[in-house]
């Protein structure tokens, strides 16, 4: 089953830091790099910083991330340890690029420390990323109901009248409402390749384009959001 949630390794440090941050903030945590927190020992800085806020009881997660081209020591896994216990994290998250010597995980047993690689992080939040895309794309679909014929819920859809003429809503934006929508990808388990209208663009224009992955899917969907909002002022 297919289980990542970006198509590209990050190729850098900096880049894994902001795909790792960008996967938590679709998610639904609050996310940002570089951050300080103040600790018994004084001030320090993390990688990544992502708080739930939404959960009943708000989840936060710290994130150090290692391109590097040796394993990760113990040293750092100790240090890391100490610095989620002094701030309360319910989770930190270590992501080597390499993988981690041997004496890392004797070190971050029995503790809320987890060690894992680019491919582990994405396959251990692939359901919860998938979740929060799902929320995501709910959201614009509801906003682009406007557009349905006859919906009661139209309020301006006199002014909407002219732009709709000769748009064929359900097949240009199948993918929120037609035969291949989003509800199948991100609650269901459908699987890819898929093809489907080009949501992006001219609403007239009916092209079809293949969509590989989740990640495809959801950054078309959200470009073809744009697009119909702007095409038609809503």
């Amino acid at each position: 089953m297919y289980n990542h949630f970006f198509d590209v390794s990050p190729g850098t440090w900096q880049e894994l830091e902001v795909m790792v941050t960008q996967a938590f903030d679709e998610m639904g945590y609050e996310s940002s790099r570089n951050h300080e927190l103040e600790t018994v020992r004084g001030r320090v800085k993390v990688d990544v910083y992502a708080i739930k806020k939404a959960a009943p009881i708000p989840t936060l997660v710290l994130c150090e991330c290692k391109h590097w081209r040796k394993p990760v020591d113990q040293s750092i896994v100790y240090a890391f340890r100490s610095v989620c216990v002094d701030v309360g994290a319910h989770f930190g998250i270590i992501i080597s690029k390499v993988g981690f010597q041997s004496g890392a995980d004797a070190t971050r047993a029995a503790t809320n420390i987890h060690l894992l690689n680019f491919d582990n992080f994405q396959s251990t939040y692939f359901e919860e990323w998938r979740a929060g895309i799902f929320m995501r794309l709910a959201k614009m679909s509801g906003h682009l109901k406007i557009l349905i014929p006859m919906n009661p819920y139209a309020s301006n859809l006199t002014t909407l009248q002219k732009k709709l003429e000769e748009i064929n809503i359900f097949a240009k934006y199948e993918v929120f409402f037609g035969k291949n929508p989003f509800t199948s990808f991100f609650i269901e388990s459908s699987d890819f390749p898929v093809t489907v209208i080009d949501p992006r663009g001219d609403p007239k224009v009916l092209n079809r384009v293949k969509i590989d992955s989740h990640r495809q899917y959801f950054e078309i969907s959200k470009e073809g959001y744009t697009d119909a909002c702007r095409y038609f002022g809503i």
